[in-house]
């Protein structure tokens, strides 16, 4: 699988462990907003970076030497999020000072500045490992806003934090451990049926370089210098060589797609190709979903979820071709291992004479969970799925590793944003059977009984009434009539009622008179936000919602209590055509009333 690290701009590892391009190598690539004209919290920022780093790979580099070779939007996406976060006050419900922003960032471990052929949410952003207490701190503060889950974009990072007085703001994404973040700024809109129309969702939207982004920031934060802008007129608005060069070409991006999108046992295949036999392991970080930066553990000398975690994969990858040295062909140097674990059951797979895989039920591959494993503290629950299959993969095999030659790897694999994933990983260093304790975690009851085919039915004909035949006051009909507008900032203007939210949705939409012609469905992002297969799957998203998610569907802003032990249901759409580059998504929440299922609330699921 050719997966370029086009998605993730590591500060410092891009230098000092990526092979450079002929085009990097051939040009300075300090062409302004160096990291001597910092400002003393940004220096450390970089600074706290790099010491972290050396520790892991034993090397001694400069901040100033991996600050000032990183790609321009790179620095400029930096210095806009940090200059953001610098100026931003925190105060508690009662005016009590807080600090500042910038005070709840222990690390930041990665970049993302301009990623070609990306939607915006992978882009023009900041990675950080927050200081504890962070999460509380953003609970506390007036300042910012806990609002719906992150559903559909920022996967992996649901619990979602929005700085209030409107636009620009920051947003603090935050991943289940509350101890990574995901950060950016939006320089637009972001509330209620807006968000289909402002471009929101383009990359442009974090952009501090485009259109007027830069004077909206400082109006609000004062101070940014826009180096940058003689900058890009000599480049005439394209990208800076340095950035260009680590893109894929449109077939080799089709064909990462292709691969990561189609059977588990070939995205296996190529991911272990990719590795050891073209020793790109670089190219393998975009497969680890961060549910999986926790089994960093596994490496004997890092605690669960240690800082700079992408950091310490790619140098155990490293470390792991190194001691082969080159290989021709995988299944000289990669054999299966017979690892069952309970209730599981053989899955299909072309290459079993390299790894063994089956797939398992939800509650063994919550049990094997890093997360669960190390009973870390989480910020929310995990709770504990039902016995059912739900296309979650075990991958085993020992690799022939002269420093571990008993050593073998039991990998965990499931969808993230619809692409194939590493989710969990445990490195074994002996043929031991499961653990008794996930035997005693795991149990074989039926599914609860759904009611997803009436919700089905009623979404099917909410759907036909709204976008099909162009009937609005019948689509209103189908929400109850205290329906609440879920929405990203309290106090911004809203659709009235349920039905002047019908009729603004609709007035965007596309003349069309077929379901999937009008509206389409997004992926879903949440490992709690359990698709349903249906004969209109293409045009929405029919889900059940398990655990804390729930609390999406009275838009909760308090943190939850407990795990709630119910199903709701839900339909995403968004609309087809819809300007931006990924337009916003629409949630409908049901519930089930004397007349039948209804919706209950309703929300603009945004980035």
């Amino acid at each position: 699988m050719t997966l370029r690290i086009v998605s993730i701009v590591v500060l410092a590892a891009a230098l000092a462990l990526l092979r450079p391009s002929a085009a990097a190598q051939n040009q300075p690539l300090n062409l302004g907003g160096s990291y001597d004209q910092l400002l003393p919290r940004q220096q450390a920022l970089v600074q706290r970076w790099v010491s972290e780093y050396n520790g892991i790979v034993h090397r001694k580099v400069t901040a100033a030497e991996i600050y000032d070779n990183l790609p321009l939007s790179a620095r400029t996406t930096f210095q806009a999020i940090t200059h953001a976060l610098a100026n931003s006050k925190l105060t508690s419900k009662d005016g009590k000072p807080l600090g500042y922003a910038i005070d709840l960032v222990d690390v930041i471990e990665r970049v993302a500045g301009q990623v070609p052929a990306t939607r915006g949410d992978r882009q023009f952003r900041v990675y950080v490992y927050l200081k504890p207490g962070a999460v509380n701190k953003l609970y506390s503060a007036r300042e910012f806003v806990r609002t719906h889950d992150n559903t559909v974009y920022h996967i992996g990072y649901p619990i979602n934090f929005r700085q209030q007085g409107g636009v620009p703001s920051v947003q603090f994404s935050v991943a289940r451990t509350g101890r990574r973040a995901d950060i950016d700024v939006d320089y637009r809109s972001s509330s209620g049926v807006k968000a289909l129309v402002s471009g929101h969702l383009t990359s442009a939207n974090s952009d501090i370089r485009a259109g007027n982004n830069e004077a909206v920031h400082n109006r609000r934060w004062s101070g940014l210098s826009n180096w940058w802008r003689d900058l890009m007129a000599v480049f005439i608005e394209k990208p800076a060589p340095e950035e260009s060069t680590h893109a894929l070409s449109p077939g080799a991006e089709l064909e990462r797609r292709r691969i990561a999108r189609g059977p588990i046992d070939e995205a296996i295949y190529s991911y272990l190709n990719d590795w050891l036999v073209k020793n790109k392991p670089e190219d393998l970080l975009p497969l680890f979903s961060i549910r999986a930066y926790p089994c960093v553990a596994e490496f004997g000398a890092a605690s669960p979820d240690a800082k700079l975690a992408l950091a310490r994969i790619l140098n155990r990858l490293h470390q792991r071709t190194r001691n082969l040295g080159p290989v021709s062909s995988i299944d000289n140097v990669v054999h299966p291992i017979s690892y069952r674990l309970p209730g599981s059951r053989p899955a299909a797979n072309r290459h079993e004479k390299i790894f063994s895989l089956q797939e398992v039920p939800l509650d063994v591959a919550w049990a094997i969970d890093c997360r669960v494993r190390y009973r870390m503290d989480l910020i929310e629950s995990i709770p504990r799925p039902q016995h059912q299959f739900d296309n979650v993969f075990v991958a085993s095999m020992r690799i022939d590793d002269p420093k571990e030659p008993q050593a073998f790897l039991v990998q965990t694999w499931a969808q993230d944003g619809g692409e194939w994933r590493i989710v969990s990983f445990d490195i074994k260093r002996k043929n031991l059977s499961p653990p008794i304790d996930i035997l005693s975690e795991t149990h074989s009851a039926p599914p609860p009984h759904s009611d997803a085919g009436a919700v089905l039915a009623a979404a099917a004909r909410l759907f036909d009434a709204w976008f099909v035949a162009k009937q609005p006051a019948e689509a209103a009909a189908f929400f109850l009539p205290g329906a609440v507008h879920c929405s990203a900032e309290p106090g911004a203007a809203l659709a009235s009622s349920s039905a002047d939210f019908v009729s603004e949705v609709l007035s965007s939409a596309l003349p069309d008179s077929r379901i999937e012609g009008v509206i389409a469905a997004p992926l879903a992002g949440h490992h709690e936000l359990k698709p349903i297969q249906h004969p209109h799957s293409g045009a929405f998203l029919l889900a059940e919602l398990r655990g804390d998610l729930l609390r999406s569907t009275a838009c909760g802003t308090a943190p939850p209590q407990g795990q709630a032990k119910s199903v709701g249901y839900a339909t995403l759409f968004h609309l087809v055509q819809a300007p931006g580059a990924d337009p916003a998504a629409i949630t409908l929440f049901w519930t089930k009333s004397p007349d039948g299922w209804r919706v209950a609330s309703y929300s603009v699921v945004s980035d």
